[in-house]
């Protein structure tokens, strides 16, 4: 169903930077249910409502803005065969944007993922910026987060939180339980092809196998989500979005956490982000200052 109905929608006119506001968060005083993180282990995903109030909103939505305005050399900006937006995506620039600083010490997001984890110490990775423009005829392909990372472990989740309304039709889309399928090829955005091989004999050892095909994966999940709701994802998890083909802007911050059994390790190919710091395989990442550790 929600395969064949990615490219069937075409609308004009937009606005981007319009920031819906929410109730203040509905967690600012509750605590989070340990059906939250069963359902979050069990599938792979899991939706949180409300979780961000408006003042966090406006705090990311001028983040993205710097972002956009001063791209890094890791900034992608890729046009799809039909449409005439654009899907822009950058990472790995939240140190020099105090909202972003703000945001990973200071927003319900760390205690979130802390709480999903399960984990004594919790270690922030990066952020990374995504937005499709109106009538981006752009899909992201299926994949998994974590064979593009140089990290092996269970306890990495993703905390995507959207600025925008964003329907079932547009939403992030996960194969349910996949988290528990063992690591595949990474993918790039721009031609979906799979990541070259740069060490063949590691590939040999580790054999990272091509995606299956989609029809063998099972049962799709998704959520239509609001500002201040975001979607929670683990690293291994199969996931993928359409293009967006609507009348507004389709702006997210997804910001990456890691957990005590996390561990540098080896790829076959360049990683994405191509940064460990002075990380050796087998190192936890807690144990370099590039990647902090978040008290909350």
């Amino acid at each position: 169903y929600y395969r064949k109905q990615w490219y069937q929608r075409r609308v004009r006119g937009f606005s981007c930077f319009s920031v819906p506001l929410c109730l203040h968060s509905v967690y600012d005083n509750m605590e989070f249910s340990e059906s939250l993180r069963k359902e979050f282990w069990e599938n792979g995903a899991v939706v949180v409502r409300g979780l961000f109030s408006d003042e966090w909103l406006e705090k990311v939505a001028s983040g993205i803005e710097s972002n956009l305005a001063h791209p890094s050399k890791y900034s992608e900006r890729v046009k799809g065969d039909i449409g005439s937006g654009e899907y822009f995506n950058d990472y790995m620039n939240w140190q020099g944007i105090p909202n972003f600083v703000d945001f990973v010490h200071n927003s319900p997001a760390p205690r979130l993922a802390k709480f999903l984890l399960d984990t004594e110490k919790l270690v922030f990775y990066h952020e990374h910026v995504l937005v499709k423009e109106p009538q981006t005829g752009k899909r992201t392909p299926w994949h998994q987060d974590q064979p593009y990372y140089p990290m092996d472990g269970k306890q990495v989740l993703s905390i995507w939180m959207p600025l925008d309304r964003v329907e079932v039709m547009e939403t992030l889309l996960f194969f349910k339980g996949s988290h528990k399928l063992p690591y595949f090829m990474p993918y790039t955005f721009v031609t979906e092809r799979p990541y070259p091989i740069e060490n063949e004999e590691l590939q040999k050892k580790m054999n990272f196998p091509p995606l299956p095909d989609e029809t063998q994966l099972g049962e799709i999940i998704g959520w239509d989500v609001s500002p201040g709701d975001c979607v929670v994802f683990a690293g291994t998890t199969i996931h993928g979005a359409p293009p967006n083909l609507t009348n507004s802007c389709r702006r997210v911050l997804s910001t990456r956490w890691l957990g005590d059994d996390v561990v540098c390790a080896e790829r076959p190919w360049t990683t994405s982000p191509p940064v460990q710091g002075s990380l050796k395989p087998g190192d936890k990442f807690v144990e370099d200052g590039l990647f902090p550790e978040i008290k909350c």
